[in-house]
């Protein structure tokens, strides 16, 4: 069949052969986000590589296009060659870790028909797969996935601790499900009495200690009258501050991180609650555990000005190194993240000549 998207244009897939890992995942994500399919002629090569690597069978499957679907079914991969458009035989046939992948590439490409096929299989799969089938959907969670409470909530009582687990954690993350309202209930009545399926187990405390750490902020502020500062109250009185700290942070709830850090300041809250006054704190500290924690919430690629401010420090801290070991480990991290400098970053003048070798290397 015809393909309405274009092909790719020459001059971005003329660097495509030379492409692998991280710069191929970017490529190809790029590629979708601006409407284009791989050109034909770099459908083998890509089928292959992910056959090898199945960390690019998404991002590739949502560019393939007409022909790259009609390859990958010649070339047996029917998770990819369906992922339009599956059907129950073809379900059916596949591996479960090739279900998984049609899955994950069906919610990039057709959410609402993933969730059909996800409430219609789900049921009929081997405790494996419900879990392979669950964290695509914790992996991928978007707003519509509340539509799954009802078969969410029937794996709350799974036979495997697995299953229930991630369908546990996965209602956590839709702040309007019940499971989130009977744990924010359980907060102010201390009488609660224990519920394995909710994740509630021990005494009073343990049972406050687990809803702060797990429950969506919302769900515990729309049951706080006073809002941020009586639910910091709270926890503060029965000594689990770090608990709430904890679930704002695997929330990333900013209002509730930003009521937080008058009592408590780490990194990780400060780069929550503004991303850009920590990140430009960070490099006038020259502080690399602010400024990493304040680009885990910023956008890629980061602006010209703050990569080359980034780019600056990295050579400063590399001035008088001379083995990798010399070389905190703080500042090497950062250095594995330079993939993220914006194109048009203006560099820093070169090491001088009398540098070490290891760090003319790196630089």
């Amino acid at each position: 069949p015809s393909d309405p998207r274009p092909e790719a244009p020459a001059r971005a897939a003329r660097h495509l052969p030379h492409l692998g890992g991280l710069l191929l995942h970017e490529w190809l994500t790029l590629c979708h986000a601006h409407g284009y399919r791989v050109p034909a002629l770099h459908l083998p090569r890509l089928l292959s590589l992910a056959t090898q690597d199945r960390s690019l069978r998404v991002p590739l499957a949502r560019v393939l296009g007409e022909r790259g679907r009609w390859l990958a079914e010649h070339a047996g991969q029917a998770a990819l060659a369906h992922a339009d458009a599956p059907d129950e035989a073809t379900w059916n046939a596949l591996s479960e870790a090739d279900r998984d992948t049609l899955q994950r590439v069906l919610r990039s490409l057709n959410p609402d028909a993933a969730r059909r096929l996800l409430r219609t299989q789900f049921g009929t799969e081997r405790a494996a797969s419900r879990k392979r089938l669950l964290s695509a959907v914790l992996d991928t969670l978007h707003g519509d996935d509340h539509t799954l409470e009802p078969l969410l909530d029937d794996a709350l009582d799974d036979r495997s601790p697995d299953v229930h687990t991630l369908a546990r954690q996965i209602l956590q993350r839709l702040p309007h499900s019940a499971l989130n309202a009977r744990l924010a209930a359980a907060l102010h009545d201390p009488g609660t009495p224990p519920s394995p399926r909710d994740g509630l187990s021990g005494g009073p405390q343990a049972r406050i200690s687990h809803v702060l750490r797990h429950a969506h902020p919302d769900a515990l502020l729309r049951a706080t009258p006073g809002g941020p500062y009586a639910l910091i109250t709270l926890a503060r009185d029965h000594h689990l501050l770090d608990d709430l700290i904890a679930g704002t942070l695997t929330h990333r709830h900013q209002p509730l991180a930003q009521a937080l850090l008058a009592h408590a300041s780490t990194p990780a809250l400060r780069a929550l609650a503004d991303p850009a006054r920590t990140l430009q704190g960070g490099l006038h500290a020259r502080d690399p555990d602010l400024i990493l924690a304040a680009l885990a919430h910023h956008p890629t690629p980061w602006t010209p000005e703050d990569s080359h401010a980034i780019l600056s420090l990295l050579q400063d801290s590399l001035w008088h190194v001379d083995h990798p070991s010399q070389w905190p480990q703080r500042w090497r991290t950062l250095h594995d993240h330079a993939h993220h400098l914006h194109p048009d970053t203006t560099p820093p003048p070169p090491l001088p000549p009398d540098a070490p070798n290891h760090a003319q290397s790196v630089w």
